[in-house]
Parts: structure tokens; C-alpha cells; sequence
């Protein structure tokens, strides 16, 4: 679901006041991904040229831009779907506390990561049990905003279903990282960078699709 779709509504200011709080501890965590690139940045003696020189912050970087760029895409779930509430209540409230724990906390894994010069199955899965928690929490607070009635009227209820489903199979598919991070490293990234948007697209496709033909059915002749 695209920005441009999430109906216009008002908020109460308690769901603003989370929303904008939210934003700021994603901002503050995603900037802080690149501290274990600047704690130890100084070069190895050894090494030819500059780039062998670099290649000692490799496993840093890769592990900084593959949690950027998972960090990035939670922090765009997280604002379409609060964008799809209207209103917050304590439990909401706790929930979404639990998401920006487990959010936070991927700093930890990210870093121990990024430690190993080969990485091995351990911090692999480490990292990919910590991601999958993480959409996990999404998913629960999604579908305890669902159950508590808190999804704004103008939401379609075709809308809430896709969303739904878009949320259960993203958790399932870092829960399958899990498993593919004992096989190998290349192999969890290829759920998180191209199986979770690949999977993520067909289910938005399914649902256009849908869309497209119950309108048509709409508009057709008698």
C-alpha cells in the first residue's frame, strides 16, 4: 500500500504525539548504526593498496547497510500503519513501546555482526531472530489495532485485509531467515533484501488486481 492511498482523517493528538515520538527513536537508532564503523576505523599496517586496507571493514559495512536499509523499510511500515489509525489506547501505546524495544536492540546484533571478520551460523541467526522479532511485533500490534477497532472508518475493510496479510507473510518470511542464516549469510540476506519485497509485491499485486475487478463488476452493463 502506497503513501498516496492512506486515507485523510484526524488523529487525536495522542496518536500524534506517539507517531512523532516513534519517529524519533527510528531516526536516533538508524544514526546510529554507524558507530562501529567509527569506533575502530583505524587501518591494518598490512595490505598493498588502500582497498585491502578497507577490506577489514567489510563484514561493518555490509551489516550496516543491510540493517540501514531493514531499519528504513520498518520505520516505512510503521508510518502507513499508524496512518491507517485514528485513535491510540494504553495497550496500543505498550505495544508499540515493545516494537521500538526490539527495533532499538537491533543495534546489539547488528554490531556483534559486523565483529566477525567470517561470519559464522551463530551471529547469522542471532541477527535474523532479532529482525524476525521485530516484524513480529509489527504484526501483533497490527492485528490488536485491528481487533480494538482503533483502524480509521474511511480504511476499506479490503484494505485492512491486504494489510493484514501483508504483515503476517513479511513476519513469516524473516522467520524462514532464521532458518536460511544456518545454511549461510548470502542466503538470509536474500530473504530480507529480495524474497520479503518479491512476496510483499505479489500480495499488493493480488489485491489490485481484486480491486480492479470487483470495480469493473461494478460499472459493467445489466
Amino acid at each position: 500500500m502506497s503513501p498516496e492511498e492512506v486515507p485523510e482523517y484526524a488523529p487525536t493528538p495522542g496518536l500524534e504525539r506517539a507517531v512523532f515520538f516513534s519517529d524519533a527513536v527510528f531516526a536516533i537508532v538508524i544514526t546510529l548504526l554507524v558507530l562501529p564503523l567509527t569506533v575502530d576505523s583505524r587501518l591494518p599496517t598490512s595490505g598493498s593498496n588502500l582497498v585491502d586496507q578497507l577490506s577489514v571493514f567489510g563484514p561493518r559495512l555490509l551489516t550496516f547497510l543491510i540493517s540501514f536499509l531493514v531499519i528504513g523499510r520498518f520505520w516505512m511500515a510503521h508510518h502507513r500503519m499508524f496512518g491507517l489509525l485514528r485513535r491510540q489506547d494504553q495497550t496500543l501505546l505498550h505495544l508499540n513501546l515493545l516494537i521500538l524495544l526490539t527495533v532499538s536492540f537491533l543495534l546489539f546484533p547488528t554490531a556483534v555482526l559486523g565483529a566477525q571478520q567470517h561470519a559464522t551460523a551463530q551471529p547469522v541467526v542471532f541477527y535474523a531472530a532479532s529482525m524476525t522479532l521485530i516484524s513480529l511485533m509489527f504484526t501483533v500490534t497490527w492485528l490488536y489495532a485491528v481487533r480494538a477497532g482503533l483502524v480509521a472508518e474511511a480504511v476499506p475493510a479490503e484494505k485492512v485485509s491486504a494489510f493484514t496479510i501483508r504483515t503476517v507473510v513479511t513476519t513469516a518470511v524473516f522467520a524462514l531467515s532464521v532458518a536460511a542464516a544456518t545454511v549461510s549469510l548470502w542466503a538470509a540476506i536474500a530473504c530480507w533484501v529480495v524474497l520479503t519485497p518479491v512476496v510483499r509485491s505479489l500480495v499488493s499485486g493480488y489485491f489490485d488486481r481484486r480491486r480492479a475487478a470487483q470495480g469493473s463488476a461494478r460499472v459493467a452493463p445489466h
